[in-house]
């Protein structure tokens, strides 16, 4: 039986599907590979994942199977493959002894959004190796099965993708889909997301320099220009911790005609608070975005992974400079993540209460 509750998340996920099918080519020039902080966190989420992969295969000799829950442009693919063996099966990259990854897959449900990431493989010279060992679904990360392969299982989700999947409830069901994903073949669960408690830092400079992908932030005034009709170009990128509260845009018309040059925006500041307060990020179209706070991350975590050994982890422990905005949310359900989370000076979390020992 269909609940209204499940009308209103489908509806929601169709909403966010045509957002990211509309605005896919330029988030990725202009966010991916453009705003400097995004760019300065996508580097920490790379590092770190390639410690925590050099680790599992080399330290801990495990065959991986790695799996992208909103996989977007495929970094996490291009990333992963120094890792894979040769494309014509003879011989391996990875040490004698070692183990390696097996398979790189993941889910986006925006059609366009796969579709760079196979121009992107292609481009780099990986696309050799598709689709042997690497691969790309088009649907809903909550859809994804359990791991039923002989390899290890890590399931991941970076660069706060757990933020524009369908609000809360779908937050929520991305912990349950992943940690089902590993659960049963003792592998690990990974969520790389945005804090609520950056948001005054990062978030309302991010959006602000990037309204020309996702559209004008609902606390910019005037009002004008706002209905997703029009493209507000930023002239430059804000950085992390410009407490301006102008900024200055061009305005194209939707054939791409500027039609108004030097429009100064200024922030409502009772609508700043607000989106402060919340952590809900909200534009003229129909773009949403979630930054959970570290309080709500860990009660999923008890809640979803209770069963597995729970590491949260504020970025900034493993990098204070790129990994500032960010926490980490890790189920480990073999117990293989300890000795690298002990030479990272790391505690799992407590079994109650709000705290985080790390």
């Amino acid at each position: 039986m269909t609940t209204p509750a499940d009308t209103q998340q489908e509806r929601r996920y169709h909403l966010d599907r045509n957002v990211w099918n509309r605005c896919a080519s330029t988030y990725e020039q202009r966010i991916v590979r453009g705003h400097p902080d995004v760019t300065a966190y996508e580097s920490f989420e790379h590092s770190m994942l390639e410690k925590l992969v050099l680790f599992l295969t080399r330290d801990c000799r495990s065959n991986l199977a790695v799996y992208d829950f909103g996989c977007g442009s495929g970094r996490i693919h291009q990333l992963l493959i120094p890792f894979l063996p040769p494309a014509s099966g003879n011989g391996a990259w990875n040490a004698p002894g070692s183990g390696g990854v097996l398979h790189v897959g993941g889910v986006d449900f925006s059609e366009k959004m796969i579709a760079i990431a196979l121009a992107n493989l292609k481009e780099s010279g990986g696309g050799n190796l598709y689709p042997d060992y690497l691969s790309y679904d088009v649907g809903s990360a909550f859809d994804v099965q359990p791991y039923a392969g002989e390899a290890v299982p890590l399931a991941v989700s970076v660069c706060n993708s757990i933020g524009v999947m369908q609000g809360p409830e779908g937050a929520a069901q991305l912990f349950r889909t992943m940690g089902n994903h590993v659960r049963e073949r003792s592998g690990i669960a990974l969520i790389s997301c945005y804090r609520r408690e950056a948001v005054a830092g990062y978030a309302l400079g991010n959006y602000e320099s990037t309204m020309d992908v996702c559209g004008k932030p609902a606390w910019l005034q005037p009002a004008a220009y706002a209905d997703g009709s029009y493209t507000l170009v930023p002239q430059y990128y804000k950085r992390a911790y410009d407490e301006s509260p102008d900024i200055t845009v061009d305005v194209l018309d939707g054939e791409g005609n500027c039609v108004e040059r030097d429009v100064v925006l200024t922030r409502d500041e009772r609508a700043v608070q607000e989106v402060v307060t919340t952590g809900e990020i909200r534009t003229g179209t129909d773009y949403q975005s979630h930054w959970y706070s570290d309080g709500q991350v860990r009660q999923w975590m008890r809640e979803h992974w209770g069963d597995a050994t729970l590491w949260h982890i504020p970025g900034s422990r493993i990098d204070r400079l790129r990994g500032e905005p960010a926490q980490l949310a890790i189920g480990d359900f073999g117990g293989t993540f300890a000795p690298l989370a002990r030479r990272w000076g790391l505690e799992p979390m407590p079994e109650s209460g709000d705290g985080v020992r790390a």
